[in-house]
């Protein structure tokens, strides 16, 4: 059996590219983080986004561009969800 490369449940079965995963090793890199297992809930936050963004859009391989277009995806995210609360 293979490990899944992320925590979350719901990527459990994603596999991604090599591409993918040199992506978010540096963008994870860039941003200080530590393995899911080893961080705060704040670091599996930021690494669980990045991952989902990139599942989502594996077109996008430069780290930095990775970074910006996660977090901007998550902060509309919330944005959405609070509008739907009110």
């Amino acid at each position: 059996m293979i490990k899944p490369f992320s925590t979350n449940s719901k990527l459990a079965d994603w596999i991604p590219s090599p591409q993918q995963i040199e992506t978010i090793k540096e963008a994870h890199r860039l941003l200080g983080l530590v393995s899911e297992e080893e961080g705060d809930a704040t670091n599996r936050l930021r690494i669980n986004t990045l991952n989902v963004y990139s599942r989502l859009h594996p077109e996008v391989t430069d780290p930095q561009q990775l970074i910006n277009d996660a977090f901007k995806f998550l902060a509309q995210q919330i944005d959405r969800r609070r509008n739907c609360q009110e």
